[in-house]
């Protein structure tokens, strides 16, 4: 199962970069749909699997770079969100 191993090995990951965390990344599903998401924020589901497609191969790109990059995104566009304090 590889959306499992995904979220476990990005847990790990995430905890031996920086500890403790309250967030942390999870795996979900209905039975008939698959959700990877961290904290409360699903990163990719499997009903509008945006991963890219590369046509050489005929497969789509690696999860766990898919999902680290989907990740990275969500912490940039949060980033953006200041108040200015006076």
């Amino acid at each position: 199962m590889e959306y499992l191993e995904t979220v476990n090995e990005l847990n790990s990951e995430l905890y031996e970069m920086v500890g403790e965390v309250e967030e942390q990344f999870y795996y979900m599903t209905t039975g008939f749909i698959d959700v990877v998401g961290f904290g409360d924020v699903m990163l990719w589901n499997s009903e509008m699997d945006d991963r890219l497609f590369n046509e050489e191969t005929d497969n789509y790109e690696p999860f766990t770079p898919y999902i680290k990059r989907k990740f990275n995104e969500y912490i940039d566009r949060l980033q953006t969100f200041r108040f200015n304090v006076c």
